[in-house]
């Protein structure tokens, strides 16, 4: 597959000790200068060259390119070997951390945390984007419906994720930019979905919103390091989902709609 990227990749492969798979590559993201500490396992982004401070939407004379990936399953192959590495490596840092085979009720004394995004992370979008009607195009009232009923398909793989991890002691917490107004129908879509018992479901208030994904996020990552929690490892299918630190990892999805820094 042809590789156009958002920011710059450099091969690190030796930062986590976690086993090669198709489709996935160690990389280290540099947003800002801030977050070579954290390694980033991820997978082309199918994005024109950006800026790393630029929002972007892909145009309508672009959706072909997506559409073509989706049916090619490339997708598919890229969001399943960066969840089957995520996986493998919460499973060491359980060990490393908590103790090697370490009991549910051990790993929750542990305080041992995964936070992952929502949208195009846990649930998909690309439905509404790829809807001639749409034709890739945002249109927010019939977005906030869309989010009210829960009409976006679950990623499975990105569910499952946290499924096992909740099973194996492990808390999870949603980062989502998602305006505060929506934490009714975000919190019934997350049991919808399969994403049960959730310790927090963290969202814009008005005055996060001039912030950027990646200030606002790792502060939200931060709060939850004062309250003494290990956060193993950030989920999304943004950079900003995991830059600037405060995460022993990062798992970067595809996403070739949009960019969000």
């Amino acid at each position: 597959m042809t590789t156009h990227t958002a920011l710059a990749l450099t091969a690190a492969a030796a930062v986590l000790a976690i086993p090669a798979a198709a489709n996935a590559a160690v990389v280290s993201f540099g947003y800002g200068g801030a977050t070579a500490k954290t390694p980033v396992v991820g997978s082309d982004q199918h994005l024109p060259p950006l800026a790393v401070t630029t929002d972007y939407l892909v145009s309508p004379a672009m959706g072909a390119n997506i559409v073509a990936l989706r049916q090619s399953g490339g997708y598919t192959a890229d969001i399943s070997g960066t969840v089957s590495r995520a996986r493998t490596y919460l499973d060491g840092w359980l060990d490393r951390t908590c103790g090697k085979n370490a009991p549910v009720a051990k790993v929750r004394r542990c305080k041992a945390m995964v936070v992952t995004d929502m949208d195009d992370t846990l649930v998909s979008w690309y439905q509404y984007y790829s809807d001639p009607a749409v034709n890739w195009t945002e249109n927010p009232p019939v977005q906030d419906q869309i989010m009210q009923a829960c009409g976006t398909p679950a990623i499975q793989p990105s569910v499952n994720l946290l499924r096992r991890a909740k099973a194996r002691g492990v808390a999870i917490v949603v980062i989502t930019g998602r305006k505060q107004a929506t934490l009714p129908y975000t919190a019934s879509c997350l049991e919808k979905i399969g994403v049960t018992g959730v310790k927090q479901i963290i969202l814009r208030s008005p005055p996060q919103e001039t912030l950027t994904a990646a200030v606002y996020k790792s502060r939200a990552r931060a709060g939850l390091e004062k309250q003494g929690w290990k956060i193993a490892l950030s989920i999304g299918d943004q950079v900003s989902d995991m830059s600037l630190g405060h995460a022993d990892a990062g798992f970067l999805l595809p996403n070739p709609m949009y960019f969000i820094p």
